[in-house]
């Protein structure tokens, strides 16, 4: 409810921020789109093209995130908040680079999640030959199935296990972005803090987890439902006309739940961690 409540005291402030957060998120996506058209049949060039966006992404977006977390508690606070205060993140390099080093942490952890997972997955070599035809299939093209080796009925176990663990990780990762942000605590101790926190208490925040799976899928499925009705009435007049009624609507569901997450995990935060008196450890200068 304190999420749903964020955006009450400074909307501008606090939207606008979001917005530029939403917008400069893309930028990796509109590069990779890029590449993708210009070097539709270099394997080779696509790879390093993909390479180079991962890695602007684990530069431009920590900092970002780590500041919209500031954001949110000087609007929540009461503190003078701009938009534009989201990149602020930029101008402090020792906070710049906490919350890289904490985005590559939890990248790693991620990595060894996944190979852990990996390792002990039913049906190794369905997926060990999908990943060679995938592969082997040229950019833009659709691996060919036939002859597939069949998948163990244990696999759903798996699937299942793998998925908590997944969550377990989303709720560590958000809190501990929080806690590098906002507690001024390094890579190693806003990882470990955030992980600690999330299995402290698992099932608050995996509620929270179900609740906005259930409502996100329903918000996305009202909007697409919406969406193509006006897209199909506008497109009789024009294609053009339907983009550009529908892209802003997409975009302003986008922003509202941006707001609510970071909204979620930053008060969880200040609940777990306990509130902080007078702002973040090392609080950025506008």
């Amino acid at each position: 409810m304190r999420a749903l409540d964020a955006g009450r005291r400074q909307p501008r402030a606090l939207f606008g921020g979001f917005a530029l957060l939403l917008a400069v998120g893309m930028v990796p996506s509109v590069l990779q789109l890029a590449a993708q058209a210009l070097f539709p049949a270099s394997p080779g060039a696509l790879m390093v093209a993909y390479g180079a966006v991962i890695g602007l992404s684990l530069v431009l977006m920590p900092p970002l995130s780590g500041a919209a977390f500031r954001l949110l508690h000087d609007c929540e606070t009461g503190r003078p908040a701009a938009a534009t205060d989201l990149f602020n993140g930029y101008r402090d390099r020792d906070f710049a680079v906490r919350m890289v080093m904490t985005a590559l942490l939890l990248m790693v952890a991620y990595l060894a999640v996944f190979a852990l997972l990996f390792t002990v997955v039913p049906g190794k070599e369905f997926f060990s030959e999908l990943f060679a035809r995938a592969a082997a299939t040229p950019p833009g093209g659709q691996p060919d199935m036939t002859g597939m080796p069949p998948l163990p009925p244990s696999f759903l176990l798996w699937l299942l296990a793998a998925s908590a663990f997944l969550v377990v990780l989303g709720n560590a990762y958000m809190l501990a972005f929080a806690h590098a942000a906002m507690a001024g605590q390094g890579a190693v101790g806003a990882v470990g803090g955030g992980l600690a926190a999330t299995l402290r208490n698992l099932l608050p925040l995996v509620g929270f987890f179900i609740v906005a799976m259930v409502v996100g899928f329903v918000l996305v499925l009202v909007f697409a439902l919406v969406a193509g009705l006006v897209a199909g009435l506008l497109g009789l007049v024009s294609p053009v006309l339907a983009m550009a009624v529908i892209v802003p609507l997409y975009l302003v569901l986008m922003l509202v739940i941006y707001v609510v997450m970071f909204g979620f995990y930053y008060h969880a935060w200040r609940e777990i961690f306990g509130e902080v008196a007078d702002g973040p450890v090392d609080a950025l200068e506008a």
